[in-house]
């Protein structure tokens, strides 16, 4: 995504213009993202996620989870390191309070971003213990279970891929309020499929934010080409509501959803963000089948910065 956000935009590039008697002027139609948080700049980050699983002829399940972290962003030659630790955390499941496994783990692990001048993530340290912590705090049946994802191969990629979509693929790229950009992207859903999706990004304007003014940045996530088809140019947001309906056919999984981020572009310092998606799959029931799932779920980060 990278490579096709900057060149699609090269050549929008303008040089933001300075009024008489030092006045700033208003807001350019262009801009330009750099990567660039302020030396020693610390970090609170607020993180929530609510997802409901809903299988087809018994209850939904509703969970919700909430953690706080801070770190402080440095500079380490021409690049950074960024070293957020979890504060506090809590899970729910149905509204009565749980121990994730999951959570209380990763809230164990101190990480580190290692990370470029062009703020790609190109190594996370602080895994290498996991699968040890998880053997000795779990039971093995769980501790198996979990064994696949929670290891540190698997956890180092997917903080990369986070990381990078967040602030990779966009720094040091050129855009212009009103841009419309599509790419596609491989996602792995809980059943272990993988399909493919579009991505379709726009940049509707510039919002006032702690930094005087940030752009807000848009996505929708798509996987069904005829849904994506009726997106009116203009309209991006049409799918924010939109949910998966549950797989009755050969159709196969889908996916969608949306995603909004306030970003100061000079800094590429996030001030908040809001992500909705719903996927609809066949999950495998023991004894039973092939079943209808349709997970949904919201995702809130909303930061402070000292």
């Amino acid at each position: 995504m990278r490579k096709i956000l900057i060149i699609t935009s090269a050549l929008l590039v303008a040089p933001l213009t300075v009024m008489a008697q030092g006045t700033v002027a208003p807001p350019s139609d262009t801009f330009v993202f750099r990567f660039q948080p302020p030396e020693g700049i610390t970090v609170r980050q607020t993180y929530k996620l609510e997802r409901t699983r809903k299988i087809e002829g018994q209850a939904s399940i509703q969970d919700e989870s909430e953690s706080q972290t801070e770190g402080q962003f440095r500079r380490v030659g021409d690049g950074f390191e960024y070293s957020p630790k979890t504060t506090a955390s809590a899970a729910r499941r149905n509204g009565a309070a749980i121990t994730d496994p999951v959570l209380g783990l990763l809230s164990r692990i101190q990480m580190t971003y290692v990370i470029s001048k062009g703020g790609e993530a190109i190594d996370v340290r602080g895994f290498a213990d996991v699968e040890q912590l998880l053997k000795s705090s779990q039971p093995a049946r769980i501790a198996a279970a979990l064994a696949p994802i929670l290891n540190e191969a698997s956890l180092v990629e997917q903080q990369k891929i986070e990381w990078n979509a967040r602030y990779a693929d966009f720094a040091d790229g050129s855009f212009r309020i009103g841009d419309v950009i599509d790419v596609q992207a491989p996602q792995k859903l809980p059943n272990g499929e993988t399909i493919l999706y579009t991505i379709r990004t726009s940049f509707p304007g510039w919002e006032p934010c702690p930094a005087g003014r940030c752009i807000r940045l848009k996505q929708i996530y798509e996987s069904d080409a005829a849904e994506l088809g009726k997106l009116v140019e203009g309209v991006v947001g049409r799918l924010s509501e939109a949910k998966a309906t549950p797989v009755q056919d050969d159709r196969g999984s889908r996916i969608t959803g949306s995603l909004s981020r306030l970003i100061d572009p000079k800094t590429m310092l996030i001030y908040s963000e809001e992500m909705k998606r719903s996927i609809s799959m066949r999950i495998q029931v023991p004894g039973q089948g092939l079943w209808p799932v349709v997970q949904e779920e919201t995702r809130t980060y909303t930061y402070a910065y000292e």
